[in-house]
C-alpha cells in the first residue's frame, strides 16, 4: 500500500515529465499559443518560466509556437522576436 507521500511524488514526476517535452510545429494546447522567431546564430533551448516547456531553436529564422503564458519572459530575450 502506498502512502500519500508516494502518490504526491508520482504525480509530481508525471507533471515534470510532461513539462520537459519539447514544443515544435503543431503544438496543441488548451491555452493560446503565439509565435516567436529566433534571431541568434547558435542553437539554443529555452524553458518557459510559466509552462515549464522546452523551446528549441536550431538556427536563425526558426519559428516556434509558444505557450502564450511564457511570452513575458521570452519577449525580454534579445535573441527572440515575438511574431504578431
Amino acid at each position: 500500500m502506498m502512502c500519500c507521500g508516494s502518490n504526491r511524488a508520482a504525480a509530481r514526476a508525471a507533471v515534470m515529465a510532461q513539462a520537459a517535452k519539447p514544443v515544435g510545429a503543431g503544438f496543441a494546447s488548451a491555452v493560446s499559443v503565439i509565435m516567436f522567431e529566433y534571431l541568434g546564430d547558435e542553437p539554443v533551448s529555452i524553458r518557459g518560466a510559466v509552462s515549464g516547456r522546452l523551446y528549441r531553436f536550431a538556427r536563425r529564422g526558426d519559428r516556434r509556437e509558444v505557450d502564450a503564458r511564457d511570452r513575458p519572459g521570452l519577449a525580454g530575450m534579445p535573441q527572440l522576436r515575438w511574431v504578431r
